[in-house]
C-alpha cells in the first residue's frame, strides 16, 4: 500500500505539472502596434532678398540679417525694397519688436511698412519714434504664394551719430 501511495503521489504531481504547463502554453496574448514616421515641417513663411542696392542679406532658415542700412543726419533714408516675406500657405502672423538697442535722442524714427505685390499697404510698424519703442503689428493675413515687401524708413536727428540694432520677430500663432 505504501507503494501505491508513492505512485499516486507521483501521478498527482505529474498531472498537476502537466495541467500547469498546458495552462501556461494556452495563454493568448493580444498585441497592438503603432508605427510613426516624423519629418521636418517647413514654416509657411520665408524670407527673400529685396532689391535695394547697398544692402547685404544673410538668410539662414527663419532668420534674416540685413546689413548696410544707413540714414543721413537730419534726414530720412527710405529702403523701399529691403526684404521680402513669401507665403507657402494662407497664414496669419504677428510682427513683433523684440529689441531696439543703441537708439537714443539722435534716432528720430524707424518705420517698417509692409506692401503686397500690388503695392497695397498691409501694415505699418513703428519700430522707434519719440525716444521710445513702438507697438507690435498683429493678425496680419497673407495668402498662399503671395510676396510682401518690407520698406524701411530711417530718420536721424540733426548731428546724429552711432548705430542702432533692431531685432524683429515674425510670430505664427498655432
Amino acid at each position: 500500500m505504501n507503494m501505491n501511495y508513492k505512485k499516486s503521489l507521483k501521478l498527482i504531481t505529474l498531472l498537476a505539472t502537466a495541467l500547469l504547463i498546458a495552462t501556461a502554453s494556452a495563454t493568448v496574448y493580444n498585441y497592438m502596434f503603432l508605427n510613426a514616421s516624423i519629418t521636418v515641417e517647413g514654416l509657411p513663411l520665408a524670407w527673400a532678398q529685396g532689391t535695394d542696392s547697398g544692402l547685404s542679406w544673410n538668410i539662414q532658415g527663419a532668420t534674416c540679417t540685413i546689413t548696410g542700412m544707413k540714414g543721413p543726419a537730419n534726414g530720412t533714408k527710405v529702403y523701399s525694397d529691403a526684404v521680402h516675406i513669401t507665403a507657402s500657405a494662407n497664414t496669419t502672423f504677428n510682427l513683433r519688436i523684440v529689441s531696439v538697442t543703441g537708439a537714443n535722442t539722435s534716432m528720430s524714427s524707424i518705420i517698417v511698412k509692409l506692401y503686397d505685390g500690388s503695392n497695397n499697404l498691409k501694415g505699418t510698424l513703428t519700430v522707434w519714434t519719440g525716444g521710445a519703442k513702438g507697438s507690435d503689428l498683429t493678425s496680419l493675413s497673407i495668402t498662399n504664394s503671395e510676396t510682401w515687401r518690407l520698406q524701411w524708413e530711417i530718420s536721424w536727428a540733426y548731428g546724429a551719430a552711432g548705430t542702432v540694432y533692431v531685432q524683429l520677430k515674425v510670430e505664427i500663432p498655432a
